[in-house]
Parts: structure tokens; sequence; C-alpha cells
């Protein structure tokens, strides 16, 4: 490589807020302006991002854990979405309450829904830490989730002789499927819904494409977030040097080396402002590396 080629930044066309995150931040802004002065409580945390978080503390926000909590004003269900007995809890509790649940997550909670309907035992390929599989789960009983095929033996499936199995929006694809055939493998009948979101599909197939052709992969994001933790994971095979960084000050310490062409991918929680702020400071350091070789 010329050493004192031009430095080069391209940026996926796939960055910045996901649909369901961009939805649920312009809910919540809608009510802040049409009811000044309420108190208005985020059950949990509304998006996997830091920085997205700390601005709604500032502006007065309040994230809890329990619903009760918000008896004084309004609750905000976040956008992964909750276990159906919880949403009845706050029903019953008499707390206004707005569910901004992403649509696409509502759309895999009622496709678990139907699968149990049909005598099935669902099963949720996804990581059983993560808000959204854990409302999955909570819309039928008994669910079995599965995040690796290692967990996928024999034993894991006693008794069950018919599966729905649906997966976590943000999961990697090729690992799904590789959970998928070790549960055809000893249930006899399943029935697979393909629920990993367009959005996340377009993001993993950018940097499953992009990530071999560039010197180093940045990804802007928080390791909070499932869904930038898999694309670090899916650059990161095609490219060995994919860094994650969450602010635009992360750029100055990043291991460039001798680098000189760059592609960048964001989680689904990241905002604009901070991703074209990392870019520009990432543009700024190469010029100046440049000039001084």
């Amino acid at each position: 490589m010329n050493k004192s080629a031009s430095p080069k930044v391209d940026v996926s066309p796939y960055v910045g807020f996901c649909g369901g995150v961009n939805r649920t931040l312009k809910i919540i802004e809608k009510l802040r302006l049409e009811q000044p002065g309420k108190k208005i409580y985020l059950l949990g945390k509304v998006v996997h991002n830091e920085i997205v978080l700390n601005r709604m503390k500032r502006r007065g926000f309040k994230t809890i854990d329990d619903h009760r909590l918000a008896e004084d004003g309004l609750l905000i269900i976040q956008s992964h979405g909750i276990p159906a007995s919880r949403l009845s809890e706050i029903k019953a509790s008499g707390i206004s309450f707005v569910d901004t649940t992403c649509p696409m997550v509502k759309d895999i909670q009622a496709r678990a829904r139907r699968l149990a309907g049909e005598g099935r035992r669902v099963i949720i390929i996804g990581d059983r830490r993560h808000e959204e599989v854990q409302g999955i789960a909570g819309q039928v009983e008994n669910a079995l989730i599965l995040g690796t095929p290692e967990e996928a033996g024999r034993g894991f499936f006693r008794g069950v002789d018919r599966a729905g199995v649906v997966i976590q929006s943000t999961f990697i694809r090729a690992e799904a499927d590789a959970i998928l055939r070790k549960i055809r493998r000893f249930v006899p009948d399943v029935r697979f819904e393909n629920t990993i979101c367009k959005p996340t599909s377009d993001r993993q197939r950018d940097a499953r494409i992009q990530a071999a052709r560039y010197d180093g992969v940045i990804v802007i994001g928080s390791p909070a977030s499932a869904n930038t933790r898999n694309l670090m994971s899916i650059a990161g095979a095609g490219n060995r040097r994919t860094r994650l960084v969450s602010r635009p000050e992360d750029v100055d310490g990043l291991p460039l080396g001798q680098g000189r062409k760059f592609y960048v991918l964001s989680g689904a929680s990241t905002p604009m402002d901070v991703i074209d702020r990392t870019v520009a400071r990432l543009r700024r350091r190469l010029e100046r590396e440049t000039k001084s070789r």
C-alpha cells in the first residue's frame, strides 16, 4: 500500500437509529411537548445506548425498574417490549402508560402466541438475558430459549414433539441457522418463523460484504447493545482490524496502524450526530497522520 495515499472513510448507508428506536424516541418527545410539566418515567432502558439515556436523563426523564413508581406520572414501556403478565399488571394498576414496543417486536410476540395456540412448544433463538427475549418468552407458557448450538442437546428437547421457532429480531442469521439445524435434528415437527428484522438483516449483510474490503472497520455504538455486538462479530470475522467506539473521543486511542481506508458501521440506537462527529474526528486524525509521514 502507498503510505502517502489520501485517507478514505466510507460510511455505511445503514447507520443511525433503526425505525423502532426512532419511533420510540419520537413518541416520547411528542408526549413531552404535548404534556409539559408531566412526569415521564421510562420503564427499564428504553434503548441500549448510554449517550441517548444520559441525554434523556438531563431533560428530566426518569428511568425506573418498578412500574409502581410511576403513579404520579406517565409510564413509557420500552422499545424491546415486556412480558404479557407485566403489561397486565400495569393495566390493572391504573397507571397511565404508553407502549412504545417496536412493531417488529410486537409481531414476534404475536407469532409466538399463534404458534403456542397451535399446540406447539415455542422455542426462541436469542439471548435469554435480553429484554426483548424475556418479553417474547413472557407471551406464552414454558417457552424454551436457545442462544448457541451447544445448548441444543437431545435432553433439552425432552417431551417436545411439535415446536414453533422464532428469533430475536437482532440475532445473527448464520448462528440462528446453526441452532435451527440442531432443533430439527431432535424435534420431528418444527415450524420456523424468520423474525430477524429487515434493518438488522441489512446492517449485517452490509458488514459481511464490506468488512474485508477495507484496512479497518469502525463500529459506533454501545457495548450494551446486542445488535452492535453482533455487527462487531460479523465485521470482525471478515476484518480482524474491527474496532468499537462509543463516543467521538474514542477515536483518538484507536490502534489504526498504517491503515488509510476505513468503513464505518453503527448500532441501531446510535444517534446520527454522534456518528457524524466520530467520522469527522477520524478523518481529521487520518489526515494529520498522513501529513506527518
